[in-house]
């Protein structure tokens, strides 16, 4: 007897939790979402600020900018983000939140003449700029080896972190220098290397591998051995895997 009245009571608790779900799914959940003070919210991002406004107003909501930021994807005028999030439900006359792209960080090119290598290095990181090659020119005048220009030109306006090529004068003869093995080093590496020597990279090769690492040197022109001068340029050819 103990046994039914147990059985009955577990028949009707499950039974009971089970009309809840149904209720709520079919009764109380499509009356919720069916209010007519709440709705969906439209995906703004990647519209254009004017357009998105229109969007709100279409939904029933205002619109804020609450701050602009740069972004390198999305053009400026353009919303990045919001909130809430695209279709979420919100009452009707509520207000969505934008932060809108403000456009490529930009930044001017220093005046790196006459400083040494390692100021003009820290010129541009203080501006949010990259060094790029080095190509050194020789001078037999006599003074202290410094930057002679650069490319993009001083007072240029750029994206930030781009890369600036350094031309550096050399106030004295091209020293000579026997060519090293460089073949399996990582090239960005040995670029860098290199370029601090005072030699430039020139033409680059890429060649697909089915197997083995990205960025290795396979072959270098000139040879291993071969006397080169200062300032010259040195070829590679590197792997590149899929």
């Amino acid at each position: 007897m103990n046994r039914r009245k147990i059985l009955a009571y577990v028949f009707i608790v499950v039974s009971a939790f089970i009309t809840g779900i149904l209720i709520f799914n079919y009764v109380i959940m499509p009356g919720l979402v069916g209010r007519g003070d709440v709705v969906l919210v439209p995906d703004l991002r990647g519209v254009e600020v004017e357009t998105a406004r229109a969007k709100c107003r279409k939904s029933s909501y205002s619109m804020k900018v609450i701050r602009e930021e740069h972004s390198a994807t999305v053009p400026e005028g353009y919303v990045i983000s919001q909130i809430p999030e695209p279709g979420e439900g919100m009452k009707e006359r509520r207000t969505v939140q934008v932060v809108v792209s403000a456009g490529q960080e930009m930044a001017v090119v220093p005046d790196l003449r006459g400083q040494s290598l390692r100021q003009a290095y820290l010129t541009l990181e203080g501006e949010g700029l990259r060094r790029g090659s080095i190509s050194r020119i020789f001078s037999h005048r006599k003074g202290e080896n410094t930057v002679y220009g650069s490319s993009p030109s001083t007072g240029s306006e750029i994206p930030a972190g781009s890369r600036v090529d350094i031309l550096f004068r050399i106030r004295e003869a091209q020293r000579v220098f026997r060519m090293p093995e460089m073949v399996g080093m990582d090239f960005q590496f040995a670029r860098e290397r290199l370029e601090d020597l005072g030699f430039s990279v020139g033409r680059v090769v890429n060649r697909k591998l089915d197997t083995g690492f990205p960025n290795k040197i396979l072959s270098q022109s000139p040879p291993p051995g071969s006397a080169i001068k200062e300032g010259e340029t040195i070829e590679f050819t590197v792997s590149t895997v899929e």
